[in-house]
């Protein structure tokens, strides 16, 4: 089989997060929220490599998010998602990957399961998009 490539976006600035630095960068549970993401697809057996697509200005935090992890190369992002993510496709055009996956790298909760089952669609589908059942209550008033 082909080769599959995890292509995790982190060149945001998560302006509406607030804060001093962009929200992959955060802590979350000892971690950069974005480290979360890179492990979750460099541990998953069915990944054969993991890039990541960056901001120019966070070199040094995307470096100590990183540390430590088999990852290819990061990838300069572009001004929006849409051009960070052709950007990160160009770079993965050397390597003809048969699959690759796309990840937000805010967000930080991506399990082996729903990897598996992005995987498992893409055997029978060319493309396949995770959706997870919501679990809160949602409540609607006409004041707002």
């Amino acid at each position: 089989m082909s080769a599959t490539i995890a292509l995790v976006v982190a060149a945001g600035r998560g302006a509406r997060f607030g804060g001093d630095l962009p929200k992959q960068y955060a802590t979350l549970g000892g971690k950069a929220v974005l480290r979360w993401s890179l492990e979750a697809f460099a541990a998953h057996a069915r990944v054969d490599a993991v890039r990541c697509v960056t901001h120019a200005d966070d070199a040094q935090r995307y470096a100590d998010a990183a540390a430590g992890l088999a990852l290819g190369p990061p990838v300069s992002g572009g001004a929006t998602r849409q051009e960070s993510v052709r950007r990160g496709l160009e770079a993965l055009a050397a390597d003809a990957p048969a699959r690759v996956l796309i990840h937000d790298g805010a967000r930080p909760f991506v399990d082996a399961a729903t990897i598996d089952a992005v995987l498992d669609a893409l055997d029978a589908h060319p493309g396949a998009v995770p959706a997870l059942a919501l679990a809160d209550t949602l409540k609607h008033s006409a004041d707002g």
